[in-house]
């Protein structure tokens, strides 16, 4: 119910899709898509659950990529606009950074789990003040 299995295992399909909408969204995410595709291995492949270790370790160095570039481009934004870093950080940067878990939530809410959107968006919250 939470998620159809079957789209879960299958192995990404990189082909050229069909229709307007979903061939403007191929072209948006291609930058970002493309790249980790060539160098994460798909754990969903029976090669691929093999080379486990390999895709969390290089997992952790696109985010850490990924982030680097987040503060960078904040940072040039920030400049150019003469705002100063340290207000970037508290305010870009940390909504930036709450949005993915209010998507979460409003989705896991949408399906009928209220008390999992709860808990999800205290739990991130309570988790970066401590950890982060």
């Amino acid at each position: 119910m939470i998620g159809d299995l079957e789209d879960d295992t299958m192995p990404l399909d990189m082909s050229w899709p069909s229709g307007f909408r979903k061939r403007l969204t191929y072209l948006l995410v291609a930058p970002i898509v493309f790249p980790l595709w060539m160098t994460l291995p798909d754990t969903r492949t029976p090669r691929g659950k093999k080379l486990f270790p390999v895709t969390f370790m290089g997992s952790i160095v696109w985010i850490a990529f990924f982030s680097y570039l987040m503060v960078w481009w904040a940072n040039l934004v920030g400049a150019a606009a003469y705002i100063p870093p340290e207000v970037m950080g508290l305010t870009l940067l940390a909504a930036g950074t709450s949005v993915p878990d209010l998507i979460t939530s409003v989705i896991v809410a949408r399906k009928g789990f209220g008390d999992m959107a709860v808990s999800s968006s205290v739990g991130s919250n309570i988790f970066d003040v401590t950890v982060g």
